[in-house]
């Protein structure tokens, strides 16, 4: 049980510290020129974000979070797995977002 509560603890992690630095990795896309073909902005975009060092390590190690939570939903019940998992990713975007210079999330934004 201890296992399977580290490995979700890790899973929030790698979720929720890449976030950020995928964020950031990403800025600036949407500023891809309009060339007037679907296909070219395509292509424009995917040079674009492909060469971004900055984007791909957090997104990989991001995958890598996911697949460890497929790996430990094998042991796990899901109806403590999924809350866990996605409650610690929330955590742990809010606080690296904030050590990163961003806002923390106001009341509006969370619903209370």
């Amino acid at each position: 049980m201890l296992d399977i509560a580290a490995q979700l603890l890790a899973v929030g992690l790698l979720w929720g510290v890449t976030n950020p630095f995928i964020r950031l990795g990403s800025q600036g896309i949407e500023s891809v020129g309009d060339t007037g073909s679907k296909w070219r902005n395509f292509v424009q975009e995917a040079r674009t974000i492909g060469s971004r060092w900055r984007y791909w390590i957090p997104f990989g190690l991001n995958q890598c979070g996911s697949a460890l939570y497929v790996w430990t939903l094998q042991r796990a019940s899901i109806t403590v797995a999924v809350p866990v998992a996605n409650s610690l990713s929330f955590a742990f975007t809010a606080i690296t977002g904030y050590a990163l210079g961003e806002k923390l999330p106001g009341r509006s934004k969370l619903n209370v």
